[in-house]
């Protein structure tokens, strides 16, 4: 499960760098703002972005409660 949540991290992260360039653009390589030509599509990596955020905080809440079950076990005596 926690393989799972990096997996999840690190995607997360690489969908906002997509969205930060989309947003901001990149002088260095002469990208352009996209947002501005394209209205729609920050507005769906916005709900995208704000969904698998909201989701990676899930999985994180879901391995907190394993592995505290999983510790409340093992400590019986």
């Amino acid at each position: 499960m926690q393989l799972l949540l990096s997996i999840l991290s690190s995607a997360i992260g690489a969908e906002l760098g997509v969205a930060y360039v989309g947003l901001k653009g990149n002088s260095h390589s002469f990208w352009k703002e996209i947002c501005n030509a394209y209205g729609s599509f920050c507005h769906h990596l916005a709900a995208t972005s704000t969904m698998a955020i909201i989701s990676d905080i899930a999985l994180l809440l879901l391995v907190w409660l394993s592995y505290y079950t999983l510790l409340k076990k093992i400590a019986r005596p």
